[in-house]
């Protein structure tokens, strides 16, 4: 505390604002299977598009309704978390791409007393000739004259030095320098069996002619600058014998004699147990919505999942692309990978591309990359410890590498040898297409009740997936729904979780095909194939029967859970009113989607649904206002305020904003200063909610009553909270009274 002294006015602050945070009571939970994304992570989704782009269309192969009931329920909202489940059969849609070595050329051997013209062609693995259009052409002389094409000694040092200047980054070879003055190599920036270098290389006893640059010689126009290179527009004249009557201004270039012309190829490497071999792409998650197609529609082509285009662009990088329906998604820089080391001089697709499925540090949406042998299937879940960076290229050094030319001196001889080490190898260049994806749905006749599809759709609390991933403490979800699941043991685990978080209200249905009314309640009293025990729950709510509804993947008509709609029409409430306010009747529980119900309910069939032990909130066809939830119900049996899902929706709002309001009180003071804020944090929240007519009454209680010196002892702090909740006006009662005009309208009350 400040110490005033000497006279003056003094001005402090003191924060007592305390605002209550704003929470969207309007946030959905769905589990339920799909053809790609996520495995077992709850994945927000805000639009249509974007659920369809992260997991795909819904297929009825994949079982249940959990795709398509999120697509119409996020109409009605932008806050949904969909969790994708799937079984041990999942898998990874996979390709291998190929890794080559790149063509090498050596030169050595060159005498000083002679002139040498030097003419490269480059050949991509498909075999087209990547310098046709620009032939790259090196000369040397004994002279050393920067200021002119004459600029190099013979020696092949200074033929890599002359060189480098024109390798820039468009050019289709790499010139390096061997482990001495005495040789250099060109390296093809293209690998596989197909890429080549070629070299012809001629020799003159006389001296080269001084040509400037930007000038045109027979045929051959100079390279515009100082550089002892030559672009041939007729290279074809040149190469057939024109080179030696080369001249300019008068100085012909003496004793032009082919000295060695000829090629070497790359070489492809297979995968094998013994020294690795290609890069091995697969999906991020499993799921054949990965799996590469290509189809023929009315509108045209259209294409689907996952390519890997691989093109050898700007010299020796290398251009990786993911191609993800047609459509460039993603592009990441590959380079020579030398010596097979995975250290710091190579720019290897582990590199960039994820060799893990941590989300936290991913750097594609899409793919793993793994160098070497073919692995098993993986399983579905979200961290394969197949996955690793190796500490070496593929573990060992690979064999039997590209061809090696080596022209010697004007002896005319040039041998071609295999090189014992591979040094320069690179993804080959191609467009590969990803297969073998699957899903791990419950294609093959499997339903809710097998045991590997209660296990993914359950989750378990250590991975924490499936219904449990919305346990997670940073997911916060008011409504949850497994859409077209009525397994007992699954129903049953969602509502114990919502009882056991206090965090969402649990939405189901009895299955569909029941003959009548009774047979659904049957099933929700445990008396039922299929269900034994009795559903009892304030934090679960049970609509029937099934609606039908035009579904614009199929294209046709076709009955769906009614949970979908149930959660949507939960979603409108709070759109056009409060979560407090009841999700049914004309207002806010007509459905606009579904065209028909499975079974029109009567008056009678109302009543039993919906009478007193039951809980089943009826959705009826009315001939003159459509298709109608006609019920709130929560599925809990006894007779108290939180039997109705206006109040426990009202209920769940108000316990997230308090401890989200009071939680900065933890650790402080425990005195009266305390209790006053703790009260001042709560009052005006609920205030508010009571002038938008959610309760009608309350009371907040933190005062010396609630804190007890016990419990100020245990560290305990105490606020007693009391609502007195709005009820929804279910039954509406009209007393028609007739008088004679003796009486008028006084009427004695009955």
């Amino acid at each position: 505390m400040a110490t005033y002294v000497s006279p003056g006015v003094y001005v402090t602050e003191k924060d007592w604002s305390d605002y209550t945070p704003s929470l969207n009571a309007t946030t959905v939970g769905v589990v339920g299977f799909a053809s790609q994304g996520p495995v077992g992570i709850p994945t927000l989704c805000t639009t249509q598009d974007q659920l369809l782009n992260v997991f795909g269309d819904p297929s009825e192969a994949t079982g249940g309704y959990g795709l398509l009931g999120s697509y119409h329920i996020l109409e009605r909202t932008n806050t949904l978390f969909f969790t994708r489940a799937a079984l041990d059969s999942a898998v990874r849609a996979e390709i291998e791409v190929v890794v080559g070595t790149c063509p090498r050329a050596q030169i050595v051997g060159l005498n000083p007393a002679y002139s040498y013209l030097v003419a490269v062609t480059v050949l991509d693995g498909a075999g087209n000739n990547k310098t046709a259009d620009a032939p790259l052409w090196v000369q040397t002389t004994p002279a050393n004259d920067d200021a002119s094409l004459s600029v190099l000694s013979s020696t092949a040092e200074a033929l890599a030095d002359a060189a480098a200047k024109i390798t820039d980054s468009t050019s289709p070879y790499t010139i390096l320098e061997g482990a001495n003055t005495s040789a250099i190599e060109l390296v093809g920036t293209y690998a596989g069996a197909g890429a080549k270098v070629g070299l012809t290389l001629w020799e003159t006893s006389g001296t080269l002619p001084t040509i400037p640059a930007g000038t045109t010689l027979a045929g051959v126009s100079a390279y515009s600058g100082t550089n002892a290179v030559l672009s041939a527009t007729g290279i074809s004249d040149v190469v057939g014998g024109a080179l030696s009557a080369l001249s300019y201004n008068g100085v012909v270039a003496a004793g032009v004699a082919a000295l060695y012309t000829g090629q070497s190829s790359g070489t492809d490497i297979v995968a094998s147990a013994v020294s690795g071999g290609s890069y091995f792409h697969r999906s991020l998650y499993p799921g054949e919505g990965y799996n590469y197609s290509s189809t023929v529609t009315q509108y045209g082509v259209k294409n689907t999942g996952l390519q890997i285009s691989v093109a050898s662009v700007q010299g020796a990088n290398q251009g990786w692309t993911l191609l993800r329906n047609g459509g460039i998604e993603e592009t990441f820089p590959v380079n020579l990978i030398n010596n097979l080391a995975a250290s710091a001089n190579g720019l290897d697709p582990e590199r960039f591309v994820n060799s893990t499925t941590d989300e936290t540090n991913k750097t594609s949406n899409y793919i793993l990359a793994e160098f070497g042998v073919a692995t098993s299937a993986v399983g579905a879940s979200p961290v394969d410890a197949l996955w690793t960076l190796p500490t070496i290229f593929g573990g060992s050094p690979v064999q039997n590498g590209s061809t090696k030319i080596n022209v010697l001196d004007n002896s005319g001889v040039a041998t071609s040898v295999s090189s014992t080490i591979v040094k320069y190898v690179k993804l080959k260049d191609g467009v590969y297409n990803l297969t073998s994806g699957l899903n791990g749905d419950m294609a093959g006749g499997k339903s809710f009740s097998d045991a590997d599809v209660k296990a993914a759709i359950m989750g378990t609390a250590a991975l924490q997936n499936g219904v449990q991933s919305f346990l997670k403490e940073d997911i916060d979800v008011n409504m949850v729904a497994i859409p077209g699941c009525t397994d007992q043991s699954i129903v049953n685990d969602l509502i114990t979780n919502a009882e056991t978080s206090q965090k969402f209200l649990a939405i189901t249905n009895p299955p569909q095909n029941l003959g009548s009314a009774q047979e659904a309640i049957r099933w929700s009293s445990g008396k039922a194939s299929g269900r034994t025990a009795s559903l009892n729950s304030s934090y679960g709510a049970v609509y029937w029967p099934w609606v039908k509804l035009y579904n614009p993947f199929s294209l046709q008509d076709e009955y769906v859970s009614p949970d979908i709609f149930a959660v949507r029409q939960m979603c409108y409430t709070d759109m056009v009113g409060e979560p407090w306010f009841a999700p049914a009747g004309l207002t806010r529980g007509r459905l606009t989607r579904p065209v028909d119900v499975e079974m029109v309910l009567s008056q009678g069939d109302r009543d039993a649904l919906y009478g007193p032990g039951n809980i089943i909130n009826p959705i009826t066809k009315f001939s003159t206002d459509g298709i109608v939830i006609w019920g709130q119900r929560t599925a809990q049996r006894t007779a108290t305020a939180l039997d109705r899902v206006n109040v426990r929706r009202l209920m769940i709002l108000v316990r997230k904003t308090i401890l989200a309001s009071t939680r900065r009180f933890v650790f402080e003071p425990n005195d009266p200063a305390t209790w006053s804020r703790v009260t001042n944090a709560v009052a005006p929240f609920l205030s508010d909610i009571q002038n938008r007519r959610g309760i009608t009454k309350f009371k907040v209680i933190c005062d010396e009553s609630t804190n007890t010196p016990l419990r100020i002892d245990r560290n305990e702090l105490w606020c007693k909270v009391i609502l007195q909740p709005t009820k929804a006006a279910e039954i509406l009662v009209f007393e028609l009274n007739l008088t004679s005009a003796s009486l008028g309208l006084d009427v004695p009350s009955a």
